[in-house]
C-alpha cells in the first residue's frame, strides 16, 4: 500500500473570535440567489468541513422557500464596510490570462449543442422569472 501525508502548516487561516460576523449569511435578498461555500457564515474555518456545511444551510433556505415559508433575516452588513467600499478602486487581477469566465474561475462556457441538451431535460432554467413563477 503506498501513501503520502501532506502537511501544509498554514492552510487554515487563524480564527480571531468575532470574524463571522463578517461572512454573508446563506439567504440573500435577490430573488432565486442562494449563497454557499466556506466562505459564507457557517461554524467552520474556511474548509472542506466548512464548505459542506455552507452547502447545507444553503439546501435549507431553497427548501424552506420551495415550501413557501419566509425567508430567515439576512445578517446585516457592517457599516464600516459599506463606508469603506464607497472609496473602493478595483484592481487588475494578479496572474489572470484572458477576459473568460475560466479564466476567473468559473467553468465551461455553455455551447450551442449543451445549451440544446439542456433545454430539452431541464427547461425551467431558461425561462423568464414571469415564467418561473407561473410554473411553481
Amino acid at each position: 500500500e503506498k501513501f503520502v501525508v501532506v502537511k501544509v502548516p498554514r492552510s487554515v487561516y487563524a480564527a480571531i473570535p468575532g470574524r463571522n460576523k463578517y461572512r454573508p449569511s446563506q439567504t440573500t435578498p435577490i430573488p432565486h440567489f442562494t449563497m454557499a461555500g466556506d466562505w459564507t457564515s457557517q461554524k467552520f474555518l474556511g474548509s472542506m468541513e466548512g464548505a459542506v456545511l455552507g452547502g447545507k444551510l444553503a439546501a435549507q433556505v431553497v427548501a424552506n422557500r420551495a415550501v413557501g415559508n419566509a425567508d430567515l433575516p439576512i445578517k446585516k452588513i457592517q457599516q464600516h464596510i459599506v463606508d469603506a467600499s464607497s472609496d473602493h478602486v478595483p484592481k487588475e487581477p494578479i496572474g489572470v490570462k484572458g477576459e473568460g469566465g475560466i479564466a476567473f474561475g468559473a467553468g465551461a462556457t455553455l455551447e450551442k449543442k449543451t445549451e440544446a441538451l439542456l433545454k430539452e431535460s431541464d427547461p425551467i432554467q431558461f425561462a423568464s422569472p414571469a415564467e418561473y413563477a407561473a410554473a411553481a
